[in-house]
């Protein structure tokens, strides 16, 4: 009885402090957002604003390139996730279903690129994009960070699949269906939840994409909000922030709302993948 007492508090406990933890920034951030930037900077800090203030949300959506930045972030979160899952799908299917030689050595290869950290690939890169006129191209940000996703996404998506009852690719072709009919009415639909977990995992990671934004497409009017947040924080004026946390928040607010509306799929997707049969 006392163990298993002691067990409950210590995980009561350990919940508390992950929660203060996650939450405790996330609060704090609000609380700042709300403030004057007089307050901000009053010592010591108050713990709520006073006067509360929507003077830095107000400001943010006055930017000027606001709209802009909010447009090439989406721009390049669904385009890129888009051709990272039209490459993935098909290959996680082919790497579950068929067979052909030096398909494990095949299969770690895709897996080892995605090992190769971004960071020493960004000077070669650039050069080849300077080379072929291709700085500040959109299209080509949206391959870049689409060559980033696809590894991993090529093994969430065998995995997926492989969670299918290879059964029922038999029983469809033994109808007379072919593989292509086999793949597209029957693995697809019931590997939606998969996709969806992906796909929330992909725009999540294209969204929050600063280094390559920043290094390949330094042209104003092809940057992120999150290119434009880290701006602020190295504005040569000094930092506002109030304002700051102001853009933080809204930036956030789009991956937020796409986690909690495919939430439901995202765990369903997850847990599929992590069960064989």
């Amino acid at each position: 009885m006392r163990t298993t007492l002691a067990v409950r508090l210590i995980s009561l406990l350990t919940i508390g402090v992950l929660t203060v933890v996650v939450v405790g920034p996330i609060t704090w951030a609000l609380v700042t957002s709300l403030k004057t930037e007089t307050n901000v900077i009053t010592f010591p800090p108050t713990l709520l604003p006073s006067p509360a203030t929507l003077a830095s949300y107000v400001a943010v959506f006055q930017q000027q390139n606001f709209a802009i930045e909010l447009f090439n972030s989406i721009f390049y979160a669904i385009g890129s996730i888009g051709l990272t899952l039209a490459v993935s799908i098909p290959a996680g299917y082919a790497a579950s279903r068929l067979t052909f030689s030096a398909k494990r050595a095949v299969m770690l290869l895709i897996l080892a690129t995605s090992m190769i950290p971004g960071v020493a690939l960004l000077i070669p890169t650039y050069f080849v994009l300077n080379a072929l006129g291709l700085l500040n191209n959109p299209l080509a940000i949206i391959v870049l960070q689409a060559a980033r996703l696809v590894p991993q996404t090529v093994w969430f998506m065998q995995n997926f699949v492989d969670a299918v009852p290879i059964e029922l690719d038999e029983a469809t072709q033994v109808d007379g269906a072919t593989r292509w009919q086999t793949f597209t009415r029957v693995i697809l639909p019931l590997i939606k939840p998969g996709i969806a977990a992906a796909a929330v995992l992909g725009v999540i990671s294209t969204w929050n994409d600063y280094i390559t934004v920043a290094a390949f497409a330094p042209d104003i009017a092809r940057r992120t909000l999150q290119v434009a947040l880290v701006n602020q924080v190295f504005d040569s004026i000094g930092i506002t922030w109030s304002y700051v946390m102001a853009f933080a928040i809204i930036s956030s607010i789009p991956m937020v709302a796409l986690f909690v509306l495919a939430q439901q799929w995202f765990i369903a997707g997850l847990t599929a993948g992590a069960v064989k049969g």
